[in-house]
């Protein structure tokens, strides 16, 4: 059971329909249903009395809603304490979608923010990483996409691009830029994480690992172990290159559609003061992050 689980059901009590619960937590309707039948599920009752235009507690219900009430109300007052310890210990919170942008970002940031402690996690999962945001665990995330709520607010925060790389004796590797769809035939080495900037060219992924010549790697050490004993094309990221080295290769950008995209950093608009010198941070770097003034 979890606290999401007993704020949805909550919230549906309290409005009393299912569709206005759905739009105040600006989830969808099904995903509501879906929440509310693995709570009754988990507890072994129905919890609602289902009319034609709404629905109302029933007995095992309002047992229930006393119990979430205090377990949320416990909760808040538990977040409430440790926010109040974070903002007196100078700590800032951030949260990150993919490893490649955190392992890049996170030791500039505290280089360039001494004066401040700045905590990095990593959560493989966007919708978990907006509600732990919206839950106040995290002060600022970065994400791939646009957080589109009225109390946030999201300005551009690094680019990620597929690159090659590339065995510097290649003949490839004197070239500006590469049209992948041109080499098919080549042997290629590719290491898959199935992060969050993978899913988000999925399309390319898929169609590369389907060329033959393609061997595929999900265990980063045995790659690591590949890539240093042939001359093989692999790829990399135009972040993760400035910290993972691939030893004597070229990194040569690619042509190829849908292989950049843009991570977002995202915030209350109530932060902002708090946040003001990792905001400065990422604006002031904007050309090295971005490639681009903002």
């Amino acid at each position: 059971m979890e606290l999401t689980q007993l704020l949805q059901f909550k919230t549906i009590a309290e409005c009393k329909t299912m569709t206005q619960a759905a739009e105040k937590l600006h989830i969808s309707q099904p995903a509501l249903s879906t929440g509310l039948k693995k709570l009754e599920e988990e507890l072994g009752v129905q919890l609602f009395e289902r009319k034609k235009n709404n629905i109302t507690l029933n007995k095992a219900g309002k047992i229930a809603f006393t119990y979430a009430c205090a377990i949320l109300g416990q909760a808040e007052e538990m977040k409430n304490t440790f926010r109040q310890y974070a903002k007196e210990n100078n700590l800032i919170k951030l949260g990150f979608c993919d490893p490649g942008p955190m392992r890049f970002s996170a030791p500039l940031l505290q280089k360039s923010n001494q004066n401040i402690a700045i905590s990095s996690e990593l959560v493989d999962d966007e919708t978990s990483l907006l509600n732990q945001l919206l839950s106040r665990k995290y002060d600022a995330i970065i994400t791939l996409e646009k957080i589109n709520q009225p109390d946030i607010e999201s300005i551009p925060f690094a680019k990620e691009q597929l690159m090659l790389s590339i065995p510097i004796n290649d003949e490839l590797a004197s070239k500006k830029s590469i049209n992948l769809h041109k080499y098919q035939n080549r042997e290629f080495a590719v290491y898959r994480s199935y992060c969050a900037f993978e899913r988000k060219i999925k399309k390319f992924m898929d169609w590369l690992t389907e060329r033959p010549h393609i061997t595929v790697y999900t265990d980063y050490f045995i790659f690591r172990q590949m890539l240093e004993q042939k001359n093989v094309l692999s790829f990399t990221t135009r972040l993760v290159q400035t910290y993972r080295n691939d030893g004597k290769r070229s990194i040569i950008p690619l042509e190829d559609e849908i292989v950049s995209a843009t991570y977002w950093i995202s915030y209350h608009k109530d932060n902002k003061k708090r946040l003001n010198s990792i905001l400065n941070w990422v604006k002031e770097n904007a050309l090295m992050l971005l490639g681009t003034d903002i």
